[in-house]
Formats: structure tokens, C-alpha cells, sequence
């Protein structure tokens, strides 16, 4: 039997799978400490035994693709909304040196996957899902980019993503925080005075609660209108044969945007943006994962752990090489070799939960926990959705 359900119930599905998933965390303190999202444990949770059902025959429960579409559009209006790049140029060197190693992993990560997808003899385009996509990216990105043209022939895109992107949850935890310890340790000689960034950046006016309805009506008007105007830049961009998704679009429509109001000393108010991007990027999560298909992922689990084992390598080894050694050694390039490794190979949440433990056992380091922050929050999502761009059209010309 066949069921297939309109948006609102898709919507209902989403947020039951949420709070289920809030409940496991809770009773699995593993997933808690390991950041694993609400949305991802009950949606793996609950693909699982729709998985057993379909392929029994007894029910195959599809949901409706509209409502998933629109909450994307809105999670990276969010992300665009936060690009302040005049923050980002405050942070000074420290937030350059993680730009810089932002950029060489998502390049690396990209190539690394290639490699093991053409190693497997898969399409060489699957192997950005190995990549960057699911590694710096996350299963919000790995969802989007399923979700394009650039897609079209791949089989099984969204489920290997998926699968690589809770890999580098589990493994971000797990390696970040030793190889962090570890160069603490080995070089507390080295180790520089903490001094307290003191930016150039005004502290906002008082304001209204973040849930007043006289700040969220302006934000939500700021998001509908940039969605409104993406369209017009993704038919230009088509028309010069440049194919540019529509969260990409969005995206930089965005980020164009909030810096045009940031030098008017108009800035807008991103604290709602956030929260409203982050509801969204919760739901539309949930709605992903419960749309996976596991008979495709199963298929590809030799390819899925071997990426897996050589994006560890290749992250750590820039972190190592790159970001300690350009950053400052000692407790402050160990915290921040840590993080960037964190987010590197899983999520910003879980760089931030391997510095605070650093921390708490060598004392603060202020600088690194800025230029982790700024650098991944204001930089990460734009640089990594132009250089899987460039990859698409590279690999699909080739």
C-alpha cells in the first residue's frame, strides 16, 4: 500500500519525528554528548522501520517535497543574513589563517571524495557527496545540493550524503578533541598569554524580546523579499550559462544584502533571522530524514567507511599542518586545531564542545574561540557552496 502525504501532515511528521528524537537523546546520553540533532535521531530512527515496511510490501509512506523545498530557501537566507564580512576582517589574523584552512579543506575534501567514488567505480560527481557536501557542509548542505540539477543520473546522491554527514558527526567528536589534548600537551611550552579580543564592532541598541512580533514582521519581510529576488538571479546566471541552485542564489542575495545594510549602519536584525533559520533547518532536517531510502545507502557502505577513514586524514593533516602552525602553537592553535576539526569533519556545535573541554583543562583561549567562530559562522557555508559549484561544472565538463 501506497501513502502519500500532503504538506501539512508532511509538516506534522516532521515535528512528531523531532520530539521523538528529543526523547532518544535524552535516554541515549551518547547522542546528546556527540551533538547529534533531535532531527536526525528519530529521523534515522523512523527511515529505518518505513525501510522495513516498504520492503515488505506492507506500506510505502512517501512525503511531500514542497514544504522541504521552502524551509531550505529560508535556512540560507540565514546563513546569508549572518555574513557580516566586516566582522570577519575584525577577527584579524587568526580568523584569516582559518579562512585560509577553510578553504584548502573543502577544496581537499572534494578531491578526496572524487578519488574514492572514481576508485569504486562510481560517477566522479557522487564523490562530492563524500566530500565537502557532508563533511564541512552537514546534512543540510548534503540535502540542498541533492536537490539541483548538477544531480540529475546520480544515483543515491541524498542517501550517501546523508550517510557521510552523520559519519562526520560521530567522527568530528571522537577525533577532535585527542588530537587537540595532544598538541596541547606536547608543546605547553609554547604556550602564549590569552589576551581578549576587543573589536570595533558597537554594541546594539536595547531592543524589543527576540520574540516580539515587531521584530520578527521586518525579518520575515527581509527573507520573502530575497527569496523573491533569487529567482531573477538565478534566470540571469542561466542565461549566461552558469547553472546556480536556488539556495545559492538565495544565499548570495543575502549576503549582498546584509553587508549593504551594515555600511549604512542599518544592520539588520540577524538574532531573529538566526532563530528563524534555525526552525527551519530543524524541520527541513526532519523531513530529509525521513525521506531516506536505505536500500541505496546499504549498497554503498565499503565506499561510505573508506571516504570516511580519508577525509579523517585529510582534515586532521590540515588542521595539524596549517591552522597550529600558522595560528601559534601552544594552548590557543591547539584549541583551535581542535575546532576546526570539530566542524571540519561535523558541525560548528561540535567544534565548540571540543574547545570548551580544552579549556576547562588548560585554561581559556579567547582568541581561538573568536576566529573559530567568526570564521566558521560567516564564511564556511558561502565558501563552501562556490567551490562544490566550481566542482559540479568541472566534473560535468570533464
Amino acid at each position: 500500500m501506497t501513502l502519500q502525504l500532503n504538506p501539512m501532515w508532511t509538516l506534522a511528521a516532521a515535528l512528531l519525528a523531532i520530539q521523538l528524537g528529543k526523547r532518544i537523546n535524552a535516554k541515549l546520553v551518547w547522542f546528546e554528548r556527540g551533538n547529534i540533532p533531535p532531527a536526525v535521531t528519530a529521523g534515522l530512527f523512523v527511515s529505518l522501520v518505513l525501510a522495513v515496511l516498504r520492503w515488505n510490501g506492507w506500506l510505502d509512506l512517501r512525503f511531500h517535497a514542497g514544504p522541504r523545498d521552502v524551509l531550505l530557501l529560508v535556512f540560507f537566507a540565514s546563513l546569508g543574513f549572518g555574513a557580516h564580512l566586516r566582522q570577519l576582517a575584525s577577527a584579524g589574523k587568526g580568523a584569516l589563517v582559518i579562512c585560509a584552512g577553510i578553504v584548502l579543506v573543502i577544496v581537499s575534501q572534494n578531491f578526496v571524495g572524487v578519488m574514492v567514488a572514481k576508485a569504486f567505480g562510481e560517477t566522479p560527481a557522487l564523490g562530492l557527496f563524500l566530500g565537502s557536501a557532508a563533511y564541512t557542509g552537514g546534512h543540510g548542505t548534503v540535502v540542498a545540493w541533492a536537490n539541483t540539477p548538477y544531480t540529475a543520473g546520480l544515483t543515491g546522491p541524498l542517501e550517501l550524503g546523508i550517510g557521510s554527514a552523520t559519519l562526520g558527526l560521530v567522527l568530528g567528536g571522537l577525533v577532535a578533541g585527542p588530537v587537540s589534548v595532544w598538541l596541547a600537551t606536547r608543546d605547553r611550552s609554547a604556550a602564549r598569554h590569552a589576551t581578549v579580543f576587543e573589536g570595533d564592532v558597537p554594541a546594539g541598541p536595547d531592543r524589543e524580546p527576540v520574540l516580539s512580533t515587531d521584530r520578527w514582521l521586518p525579518s520575515l519581510l527581509w527573507i520573502t523579499l530575497a527569496m523573491a529576488l533569487a529567482p531573477l538571479i538565478g534566470d540571469w546566471a542561466t542565461a549566461h550559462g552558469f547553472k546556480m541552485p536556488a539556495f545559492l542564489a538565495v544565499l548570495l542575495v543575502c549576503v549582498v544584502l546584509t553587508n549593504i545594510a551594515d555600511s549604512a549602519k542599518r544592520p539588520l536584525d540577524t538574532d531573529v533571522t538566526d532563530l528563524i533559520g534555525t526552525v527551519a533547518l530543524r524541520i527541513f532536517l526532519a523531513i530529509a530524514m525521513l525521506s531516506l531510502d536505505w536500500v541505496s545507502l546499504f549498497e554503498h557502505i565499503p565506499m561510505l567507511l573508506t571516504a570516511a577513514v580519508a577525509q579523517v586524514v585529510t582534515t586532521v593533516a590540515i588542521a595539524v599542518l596549517l591552522v597550529y602552525n600558522l595560528f601559534g602553537r601552544g594552548r590557543e592553535g591547539a584549541a583551535a586545531t581542535g575546532g576546526f576539526i570539530g566542524f571540519g569533519l561535523g558541525a560548528m556545535p561540535v567544534g565548540l564542545a571540543v574547545m570548551r573541554r580544552l579549556n576547562t583543562r588548560f585554561g581559556d583561549t579567547p582568541r581561538a574561540l573568536l576566529a573559530i567562530t567568526l570564521a566558521a559562522s560567516l564564511f564556511t557555508d558561502t565558501a563552501n557552496a562556490l567551490v562544490i559549484t566550481v566542482f559540479f561544472r568541472w566534473l560535468g565538463s570533464s
